[in-house]
């Protein structure tokens, strides 16, 4: 009888303790509408796919992810308030998947972070900007744009073209495009003879391309955000092999071959941060076909920039995971921290305590006859 009693009482806790398992909330700011809304809005449908999968499955040490949203419609002036809302409001214990360079340096010079100890894990930004001083809560996950800048520079260079014309968006993100640019034009010993802007949110790129096709570069730098690339390369009219065009490792490809057509685009080369995702021999990249596969991840492109917010997403689950049964803001940060030479899927990761900066994949992507891009 005692022996039933224990038993009873001890089940009784049990559920208890089910019932109060905690919700641990993660935020995310980005583009959702707005001039790089193709990013966010595959990114979301990643994350919460990938969330509700370990929900499923009995969460992340009993507790369940909650995704907490805010869009700032890629506008650098909401960015910084909508994190700190997300922090002080909605509670959460840490930050992903942040787009955009002027965006995320609204939010270092807020000290939103800093502020309140959270950590922000994975930025669809590679400049040099956000990576100094101020941006210690942020954990980088991709090599910076100088590092694809100087990728398709060592190519360019390589093949022998040495007339280069340059595509920039107007802001703190095409300044800092320029600049590294400026160096790898040192370095590799060819000249850019036409450097054409654009403001954040424009649509009309017909003058644009008229006025680099006027140039005739042999190579073209589309260094732009996903919508502008798309958009200018709808309207790009030279003739097929006039220029090989190269652009950033952001853009996804599947939008740019329905947008602009598969001939014209055909031969593009595109700089990647992450390894390829339709991968055989790479684990995480397995692990996210098996993913797409599911009723998780239906309807989702198997492309690179999703599969590195799958990475991303899952990189931070890990970090909770490690964080114990009770993550805070500081326990995620030190999970981070601890992760010199780890391996998520095999794919090499290495936080220190001085290093924020996880990853320095590169190559070169070009997409086929069949809009597909190879690497």
């Amino acid at each position: 009888m005692l022996v039933r009693s224990v038993i009873a009482a001890l089940y009784a806790v049990c559920i208890v303790n089910t019932a109060q398992a905690g919700e641990v909330r993660i935020g995310s700011v980005l583009g959702l509408t707005g001039p790089n809304a193709t990013t966010g809005v595959e990114g979301t449908a990643v994350v919460n796919g990938y969330f509700d999968m370990i929900n499923e499955k009995g969460g992340v040490n009993g507790n369940t992810l909650k995704r907490v949203i805010k869009d700032d419609q890629y506008d650098p002036k909401k960015t910084a308030g909508l994190v700190e809302e997300a922090i002080t409001k909605d509670n959460v214990v840490a930050m992903m998947n942040a787009v955009g360079t002027a965006n995320t340096i609204g939010i270092i010079k807020s000290g939103v972070l800093t502020k309140h100890k959270v950590p922000l894990v994975g930025v669809f930004s590679g400049a040099e900007v956000i990576r100094g001083p101020g941006s210690e809560m942020i954990f980088h996950t991709r090599a910076t744009y100088t590092d694809e800048i100087m990728k398709i520079s060592r190519l360019v260079s390589t093949v022998g073209l040495k007339r280069v014309a340059v595509l920039y968006q107007d802001d703190g993100f095409g300044a800092g495009i320029n600049q590294s640019i400026a160096k790898a034009a040192e370095q590799f010993k060819f000249e850019v003879i036409n450097k054409t802007p654009y403001k954040p949110g424009e649509t009309d790129f017909a003058q644009h391309a008229r006025q680099i096709i006027d140039a005739k570069p042999q190579a073209i730098f589309l260094m732009g955000v996903p919508e502008a690339v798309i958009r200018f390369m709808r309207v790009y009219d030279a003739p097929v092999g006039a220029a090989q065009i190269f652009t950033l490792s952001f853009v996804p490809v599947k939008a740019l071959v329905e947008a602009a057509g598969d001939k014209r685009v055909r031969g593009m080369g595109i700089s990647q941060v992450v390894p390829n995702p339709d991968s055989t021999s790479l684990a995480l990249a397995k692990d996210f076909q098996a993913f797409l596969k599911s009723s998780y991840g239906k309807g989702i492109s198997s492309n690179a920039t999703n599969f590195e917010t799958y990475m991303n997403t899952r990189l931070l689950v890990e970090a909770i995971r490690m964080a114990g049964p009770n993550p805070t803001p500081e326990k995620i940060t030190m999970a981070l921290t601890s992760m010199e030479n780890f391996r998520l899927g095999g794919h090499p990761i290495s936080f220190t305590e001085t290093n924020r900066n996880g990853s320095q994949y590169l190559d070169i992507g070009v997409i086929g006859a069949t809009g597909r891009l190879y690497y």
